[in-house]
């Protein structure tokens, strides 16, 4: 949890530098509390080393090498942060 809207607005800069696909990833776990996957991919990972999901193992191995990737509080609260930030207007070339 964040202790201030500034540190809310810095995750949500750092969920921003991941790129859309994280952004995606983070949103459908939200959505869905959670998400299972064959594997943990880069993306899953990179959210998880920035504190926004957590991936648990979800299958029996060695049959079954399943994972399941779940919002943190830290990344409900950057994705939100992320949706209500104001857009930077376009730059000029």
């Amino acid at each position: 949890m964040h202790e201030d809207d500034q540190a809310a607005q810095a995750s949500a800069e750092v969920l921003r530098r991941l790129g859309p696909t994280a952004r995606r990833l983070l949103s459908e776990c939200v959505e869905h509390t959670g998400v299972e996957r064959t594997r943990a991919s880069p993306t899953a990972e990179a959210l998880a080393d920035a504190g926004f999901v957590f991936i648990h193992d979800a299958g029996v191995p060695p049959f079954d090498m399943r994972v399941s990737i779940t919002p943190s509080l830290l990344g409900e609260e950057a994705l939100l942060a992320l949706e209500t930030m104001p857009r930077a207007p376009p730059s000029k070339a």
